[in-house]
């Protein structure tokens, strides 16, 4: 059975939900982003995420931060729609973009609790007022957490329109996965049939892909540098990629299709601690080149789910 236990990470609630053997946990702070700080999957703790409410101030490397109205990045910030220009702040100073959008620490509130014998779920909601001149319209958007006895773990995020006419929405999330603490280099990695997306040297879309077939078959990260965008080329099915050590496979899936997670990025820091795996529904600065952004109509909503799961290797 799940179990509920509530504390206090600085000044914000934290909701631990976890088996009662603790074999299966997660740690989430709603009300600074709904920051997910620990899931652990069979007994490993699989997330590189903040471990003080300082460090999650500082939000360094936007560790499991869900991202809207776009992920990744924006050129100079800057977008036009409905003929008007709007600007958000540009808080990459290497590139001159803004990065990630606006919920990075938005106060999200606790809205459900679902536990069950094999599983539960907490949900998270934000809602957007239409007063940021960067984003001006209202909206909902939901995270949904759900956790199993069976080793696994899914995310479910929604975007619902509550403006009164079409708005751009893109989505995303961006965790920093490990295995252990020996770092990268000694991981192995597999990708999903994908190509890379050509960037220039402000990490901005050039408008090319390219075949990548680095990580097609299984094999040692090493010292294999990643901070790319890749497209699904199977838009048909959810798409799988594999990281495994010399005891456990994580397996992490994200939901392709019509407004879906069809785009990912994959991110290995300098500190070779973790690497990212960011699902994206859209491409960088879809704002601007409009690869799979998505026009909202009043009321409408869309979901887009991943997920992981761990399994020991025998």
């Amino acid at each position: 059975m799940f179990k509920l236990e509530k504390d206090l990470f600085g000044s914000f609630e934290l909701l631990r939900l976890h088996t009662e053997d603790g074999r299966n946990s997660l740690k989430v702070v709603p009300g600074h982003g709904a920051c997910l700080l620990d899931l652990t999957l069979g007994g490993v703790s699989i997330l590189d995420s903040y471990t003080t409410p300082g460090e999650m101030d500082l939000n360094n490397w936007c560790k499991s931060r869900f991202l809207f109205p776009f992920p990744n990045r924006l050129k100079h910030g800057t977008y036009h729609w409905d003929d008007q220009i709007y600007q958000f702040p540009v808080n990459d100073g290497q590139t001159g973009n803004a990065l990630h959008g606006l919920g990075m620490d938005k106060a999200f509130r606790y809205t459900h609790l679902d536990l069950k014998e094999d599983q539960a779920t907490i949900e998270c909601t934000y809602k957007g007022e239409g007063k940021n001149p960067a984003f001006p319209f209202r909206f909902s958007f939901v995270v949904r957490l759900t956790l199993s006895v069976s080793d696994e773990f899914s995310l479910e995020m929604g975007f619902q329109n509550l403006h009164t006419s079409p708005i751009p929405i893109g989505m995303g999330w961006h965790p920093y996965f490990k295995l252990d603490d020996e770092g990268v280099n000694r991981w192995q990695l597999q990708f999903p049939p994908c190509e890379m997306i050509g960037i220039d040297p402000y990490m901005i879309p050039t408008g090319k892909r390219y075949e990548y077939d680095r990580f097609e078959n299984k094999r040692a990260i090493q010292a294999e540098v990643l901070d790319n965008c890749f497209l699904l080329t199977d838009q048909s099915r959810q798409a799988e990629l594999e990281l495994s050590n010399e005891t456990h496979r994580l397996t992490y899936w994200q939901e392709a299709g019509p407004n879906k997670f069809n785009y990912v990025q994959v991110f290995t820091p300098p500190h070779r601690e973790s690497i990212a795996i960011e699902p994206m529904t859209c491409n960088i600065d879809a704002f601007n080149n409009g690869d799979g952004l998505v026009k909202l109509h009043p009321g409408e909503k869309i979901q887009a789910s991943c997920g992981v799961k761990i399994e020991g290797r025998g």
